[in-house]
């Protein structure tokens, strides 16, 4: 497995600076962040039906939002 920071197969996230780790902790936590914010905007979205109190939406939906984002 390579490395999370420079991609390296001899390497290992350790290996580097705590400066450099936490740099491609930020910049990760950022991505991670906005992914989660497109991801949920998306599946809010979608339109399902209402039983009781409950708001159902198709299982594959969500499942091809989640695959289909790069």
């Amino acid at each position: 497995m390579s490395c999370e920071i420079c991609g390296r197969n001899n390497c290992t996230y350790s290996f580097h600076s705590l400066e450099a780790q936490r740099e491609h902790d930020n910049i990760a936590d950022e991505i991670k962040n906005r992914a989660i914010e497109i991801i949920s905007r998306a599946i809010n979205n979608l339109e399902g039906e209402h039983i009781d109190d409950d708001y159902y939406i198709k299982l594959e939906d969500v499942i091809n939002i989640v695959e289909g984002y790069n």
